[in-house]
């Protein structure tokens, strides 16, 4: 299933990269890059953006019912082409092309359609990746149905008519597991219902993506996705696993729990037969707070002596009111083999009790992870934000928690690709109450540019940033408000580290995450052929002091351009507020040189201009 957008997002790479490709800095002929030491497995697609189509700067219409100005559509394709996004996700709503409701029956001359389709028409001149779906089709009926596909489909079908070959990935509904009332079968249902839609509308079934929902929550778990649980309904009574395994000599466990943190939650027995049970003493790691809105602790078990001639182990989670706890793996040694159970189902268990699930109590694995298992994706698709600005969660944990979520993911799906249809930061509040001042702080070019080095770290293949300019009023997530029309001092702080981190790390780039230093964020990328063949190092530091670090790569001797990021140095061409080179930096990196950041900034270097 890799192939499908891999081959789709070929097809857009090269308008996208002609530029770049010819304004490479000159440099004296680098040896090949080595593939090995700190390669990251990704297939780099880019980072990009999610982007509201509708023009709200108009005569006081805040509606999006406007139509674009050629002076507002100027100035936001101005700034994207700066940007050079790999991936834009811009998703539809029902009313901007069927307002009668009636499957079948459309309007694509609306004016929501007709600054849809202007955007549209852009992002294909440049060969931008397209991730595309719906927003609001929250009735659970009409989700499921026929005719709910059949109107996406023939939405696609359009977008087909139209010669959008850059469309590289549908994800449907907007977060399905985000309080709508929906299951996992109810989207399951809704993704064979659209396999079909497609097939008959003759859209490539290959488009299909996802599952689109919410995965801010998978830090609670360090990422792992597959998780045996007892949740509070059926923690009254003792539930219980046993695996077999002859000779057992040893084991260990991973726990999570919430939101106690204390007491004896788990015993662990053994036993020759399989009925005549004896105590197992084991050592335990104190319990570590994780990162989510409701906390969880992680706690690590290991066997201190196992009785000889064990071939049965029994975990039991005693009766505990109030208490969730989850098993994340095992691993059980014996004298010629070490196995570990991921805990994804109940398939490498002897026996179990009926009292087992999934965190929350769900009924079905993480959706995510599940999909990816049934092949029910083409790209495993979902939204990750951190929770540093809402819950003051340290920096450094996104990167852990996604190089665990994507080796299951990716191990799962055959490698298929691993992209973020949304990520940023948690914003504080619910709904429309949600406050988003804090996109105009200087930090967040520093937290953004963190990120995004933690998600190409951790095997990530794209990320889309929230957001491009904004969307409604009470949504102001943009790099710049598009209600403001025609003031570049609009430009918000991480528009420049986002637009030179979409820019300089180009689809097609080899990803490398060398070791860091404590608080600082390193990644050095490949550049494709396509984009010249060169460099781009980056540099995030977290730390109150300037921090240097030696990077090593098989360059030969290259100009690069320095960017800076800091509080008293980020320089800008006056006439648009885009980011220029601070320095330029000549030197070969085949047995290491030093790159220094300031504190709390972002450096760039890069071969490409």
């Amino acid at each position: 299933m890799r192939s499908r957008i891999t081959r789709q997002r070929a097809l857009a790479v090269p308008l996208a990269v002609v530029a770049l490709a010819g304004s490479m800095l000159a440099s004296s002929a680098p040896a090949p890059a080595a593939a090995g030491e700190n390669a990251v497995n990704s297939g780099w697609l880019g980072l990009g953006y999610n982007q509201d189509p509708l023009f709200r700067g108009g005569n006081d219409d805040t509606s999006g019912n406007d139509e674009w100005t050629d002076a507002a559509f100027a100035q936001m394709t101005q700034r994207a082409d700066f940007i050079r996004p790999g991936l834009v996700r811009i998703m539809i709503n029902q009313p901007w092309f069927n307002p009668s409701g009636t499957v079948g029956t459309y309007d694509w001359n609306t004016p929501q359609m007709h600054n849809l389709f202007r955007v549209l028409d852009h992002y294909k001149q440049q060969g931008v990746g397209i991730v595309t779906g719906m927003w609001g089709v929250n009735d659970r009926a009409f989700y499921i149905s026929a005719d709910g596909a059949k109107l996406q489909a023939d939405l696609m079908r359009k977008f087909k008519d139209k010669g959008y070959t850059n469309i590289v990935a549908y994800v449907g509904v907007n977060e399905p597991n985000n309080a709508k009332g929906l299951k996992y079968a109810d989207w399951s249902t809704a993704n064979a219902n659209l396999r079909t839609a497609f097939s008959a509308a003759k859209v490539d079934t290959g488009l299909i993506a996802g599952p689109d929902t919410a995965e801010a929550g998978i830090a609670a778990q360090d990422g792992d996705l597959g998780l045996m649980s007892v949740p509070v309904e059926n923690a009254g009574t003792d539930q219980n696993i046993v695996w077999r395994a002859n000779g057992l000599t040893g084991f260990s466990a991973r726990f999570y729990r919430t939101p106690d943190n204390t007491g004896t939650d788990w015993t662990f027995q053994a036993s020759k037969n399989g009925s005549t049970w004896t105590n197992v003493t084991v050592a335990e790691t104190e319990p570590i707070v994780t990162y989510a809105t409701t906390p969880w602790y992680r706690v690590d078990v290991n066997a201190q002596s196992v009785p000889a001639g064990t071939n049965y182990l029994r975990l039991t989670m005693p009766k505990r009111t109030g208490i969730e706890r989850a098993v994340s793996s095992i691993t059980l040694n014996t004298p010629t083999a070490s196995t570990t159970d991921p805990m994804n189902d109940l398939t490498r268990t002897f026996s179990h009790s009926a009292g087992w699930t999934y965190p929350g109590g769900s009924a079905t694995n993480d959706w995510w992870l599940q999909s990816a298992l049934d092949h029910k994706v083409a790209t495993s698709e979902a939204h990750f934000y951190v929770h540093e600005v809402d819950l003051g969660s340290p920096p450094e944990y996104p990167e852990g928690v996604l190089s665990e979520a994507v080796r299951q993911l990716k191990a799962a799906n055959g490698g298929a690709p691993v992209i973020l249809g949304e990520t940023g930061m948690k914003a504080p509040g619910d709904g429309d109450d949600k406050d988003y001042s804090f996109t105009s702080e200087y930090a967040h070019g520093v937290r953004m540019a963190d990120l995004a080095v933690q998600e190409a770290r951790a095997g990530v293949d794209g990320a889309m940033a929230w957001c491009l300019d904004g969307y409604a009023k009470a949504v102001q997530c943009g790099m710049w408000d598009h209600y403001q029309i025609g003031n570049k001092a609009t430009l918000r702080p991480w528009f420049y580290t986002w637009s030179l981190l979409s820019r300089y790390l180009p689809a097609g780039s080899t990803m490398y995450a060398p070791a860091q230093p404590t608080g600082v964020r390193v990644l050095k990328a490949k550049l494709p052929a396509s984009a010249g063949g060169g460099w781009t190092f980056v540099l995030v530091n977290r730390n109150s002091s300037p921090a240097t670090v030696s990077m090593t790569a098989a360059t030969g001797t290259i100009t690069l351009n320095k960017y800076v990021y800091s509080a008293d140095k980020a320089p800008v061409d006056p006439a648009t507020g885009f980011p220029v080179p601070a320095d330029t930096l000549r030197a070969s990196f085949d047995g290491g040189h030093d790159l220094t950041v300031g504190p709390n900034a972002v450096a760039v270097f890069t071969t490409a201009s």
